[in-house]
């Protein structure tokens, strides 16, 4: 007798099932937006120049023309994150468009839980995988989502491209596979470094290819001179590919071929900075689950995960050793962190797999334990630093070090301790009966913690950078808009170089006024876009390039021909200083004007004052006084009538009057002295110049220059 049996087929899912169960993950993005919603909120300015200020001129720039621009310069094509953030920019009032991309970035960024989600769940469950998401989410490189900087997009994106990979080599369709090649083409429109990830995948084909069957039963035949070909062949591809990348790429080139131990250097320091931000544990448990778990069922899930993984530690790593290389070679040398976070999902599925699993093996568990330790013991910690913008990964420690007054020991002694505490989380399954899921559960929201601590201190970092802006430039942001009702208007500066920050909050606050021109005399005026050292002429001190704009916007000692309209004091080298806004009397020709001064009044090694026809010849006043260590200033004052030399620029000429005095300590000198003619120049030269402490300027004297009328015009 045959016993028939049928298995209930399970129901349907309705909408309101699928509705139902993606409450947690919609929870994880609506909470986390509102935390960074908050922070953008509290962000009261840019302050990360010129990354900021330059995505903002082209974001503009399109908005307005449908064409990138950087000071009215056409610019050829840099990010699509320009375009997004486009639309915001249409909005006429500056702080609600402000306001506007920053919470378009808020919103952006958070996408990233979706794609760690999906990521996620094609190797652990729904609550291993909304792990996932949280800690993709709640890593301190959140914080940029309140700057306008390329991560916002470039971070989800980044994410969304690894899922595609994985999920590809595990099942590779011809619709999966057409939706992973495109959305790799598109990845260094997104943000040009993620160029790396068709290295990603490139990797990722090889490393399957050689575990296939077929390629291990090939191998099995190999003898030992094949292996030594294998490694010739290997060593001559990576130099092929070397060569062929130095061609392409001056940054390549220069890294590769100059400056090897600093490549590795600081390559590892950026990857230390991205193991204390995650909090040492999800980098050890990552780099552990590229090995197989004791009585590990052989997946191609798993097979593809590590594929990936491995390819993105090798492709992301060696991209950022080489950027953070080459710009410490033109710019500077920093932790570059920023370039790495793109790892941060995958350490976390590989720590998923472990919270879920439990089964990571030992030697793995300590290998990965030691490259972490190594990483901690030579990355330096900027602990001392309120913020270390290209590293958010160190903004815990540096929070610590604020607050609870942690040192450079107390925190490598931390750290330390912490890997010991992570190898022994992470084998402590192994010895437990019980206890082991609520183990897992507390190292799940003990590394979701420390990950949202240290992004919740970068925020405040960064907050703090824009609030000293705002003390600095000070309210109302929109000064020159309102006064000229956004008719084009030139700034002309001098001693703009390193620190040009008011004139690019004057940008970025005052788009429809200042949308072209930055001009400085001494040749120091720094982009984004393009800047000029513009010639006078005699008599009357007209200068070239006049673009005819109606206002001038002029930094102290620069004098333009024309009558102010409204001014604004700011804060600039420690010191209150005014800015005027002149409506110009055309033609554009300078008064007078002040060269080698900074803006508490000391001058380097020479400072000079030019006068202008001013239709009478009066006399010119110099009062000097060293105001610093007691040691002996030579001092040499020039006065003569000015000539234009070959660099069509003012120098003085013959006759020229030539006095020479000394001061020290406290002495002062003032000198008034008859003008040689209508237009006249004054050089002051120093010798030697010395070095205050915590002041990196070599210094002269102080010196201040003035015109005064002729002794009878002056009686009268």
């Amino acid at each position: 007798m045959t016993v028939a049996t049928a298995r209930t087929a399970p129901a349907e899912r309705t909408f309101l099932d699928r509705l139902l169960a993606a409450v947690p993950l919609l929870s994880v993005f609506l909470w986390l937006c509102i935390v960074y919603a908050v922070e953008a909120w509290a962000h009261s300015t840019p302050w990360l120049f010129t990354d900021e200020l330059e995505l903002s001129q082209l974001s503009r720039a399109i908005a307005a023309t449908g064409h990138a621009a950087r000071r009215g310069e056409t610019h050829s094509f840099d990010t699509l994150w320009t375009y997004v953030t486009a639309p915001a920019w249409r909005i006429d009032d500056t702080q609600t468009a402000y306001a506007t991309v920053k919470y378009m970035a808020v919103m952006i960024m958070m996408l990233t839980a979706f794609p760690a989600y999906a990521l996620a769940r094609l190797l652990v469950s729904r609550l291993a995988a909304l792990f996932v998401a949280g800690a993709a989410c709640a890593i301190p490189a959140m914080a940029y989502s309140s700057m306008i900087v390329e991560e916002p997009l470039a971070y989800p994106y980044s994410t969304l491209c690894l899922y595609l990979f994985v999920r590809t080599l595990v099942r590779p369709t011809r619709s999966w596979v057409a939706g992973t090649v495109v959305a790799a083409g598109l990845a260094p429109l997104v943000r040009g470094e993620l160029v790396v990830l068709w290295a990603v995948l490139a990797l990722s084909l090889i490393v399957l290819g050689w575990r296939t069957e077929r390629a291990r039963d090939w191998r099995a035949r190999w003898e030992a001179r094949d292996w030594v070909g294998l490694v010739v062949l290997l060593l001559g591809a990576g130099l092929v590919v070397s060569a062929v990348l130095g061609k392409a790429s001056l940054e390549w080139l220069i890294s590769t071929d100059h400056y090897k131990s600093r490549l590795f250097d600081l390559g590892l320091n950026a990857a230390g900075a991205l193991t204390i931000g995650l909090g040492v544990l999800p980098l050890i448990a990552g780099l552990a689950s590229l090995w197989p778990g004791e009585g590990e069922r052989p997946t191609r899930e798993l097979a593809a995960f590590r594929a990936v993984l491995g390819a993105s530690v090798v492709s992301f790593g060696i991209y950022t050793a080489v950027k953070s290389t080459y710009v410490s070679t033109t710019f500077g040398t920093y932790t570059y962190e920023r370039n790495l976070i793109y790892l941060a999902p995958l350490l976390f599925v590989g720590t998923a797999l472990w919270l879920e699993r439990r089964n990571f093996n030992p030697v793995a568990v300590a290998l990965a334990a030691v490259v972490a330790l190594y990483l901690l013991l030579t990355t330096p910690y900027e602990i001392v630093q309120d913020g270390s913008y290209n590293a958010p990964g160190l903004a815990i420690l540096q929070g610590a070090n604020r607050y609870l007054r942690l040192d450079q020991t107390g925190a490598k002694i931390g750290l330390v301790l912490l890997v010991g505490l992570s190898v022994v989380l992470l084998l402590a399954p192994r010895l437990l009966r019980r206890g082991a899921v609520w183990l897992a559960v507390g190292v799940a929201a003990a590394v979701v913690t420390w990950n949202l601590t240290g992004e919740l201190s970068f925020a405040a970092q960064s907050n703090r950078a824009a609030d000293n802006s705002v003390n600095n430039v000070r309210t109302p942001f929109t000064w020159v808009d309102d006064a000229t009702g956004g008719k084009p208007t030139l700034y002309i500066g001098q001693q703009m170089y390193p620190d040009q920050t008011g004139e690019w909050l004057l940008e970025f606050w005052n788009p429809h006024s200042m949308v072209g021109r930055v001009w400085s005399l001494d040749g120091t005026a720094q982009g984004p876009g393009p800047t000029l050292t513009p010639d006078p002429s005699l008599p009357a001190g007209a200068l070239s390039h006049d673009p005819h704009y109606p206002y001038v916007i002029e930094e102290g000692g620069i004098n333009v021909d024309g009558h102010v309209v409204a001014t604004h004091k700011h804060v600039t080298g420690g010191s209150l200083q005014n800015w005027r806004l002149v409506k110009i009397d055309p033609p554009l020709r300078l008064r007078s004007f002040v060269t080698g001064l900074y803006a508490d009044g000391w001058s380097g090694t020479a400072s000079s004052y030019t006068h202008f026809a001013a239709g009478q010849v009066g006399r010119v006043r110099i009062r000097v006084d060293r105001g610093g260590p007691d040691i002996v200033a030579h001092v040499t004052v020039r006065v003569g009538p000015i000539v234009i030399g070959d660099d069509k620029q003012p120098h003085v000429g013959e006759p020229a009057t030539i006095k020479r005095f000394d001061v020290r300590g406290n002495d002062s000198r003032r000198l008034v002295l008859p003008a040689p003619g209508e237009h006249f120049r004054v050089e002051t030269t120093v010798s030697p110049t010395f070095r205050p402490e915590n002041d990196n300027r070599d210094l002269g004297v102080r010196v201040s220059y003035g015109y005064l009328p002729p002794r009878k015009a002056a009686h009268r």
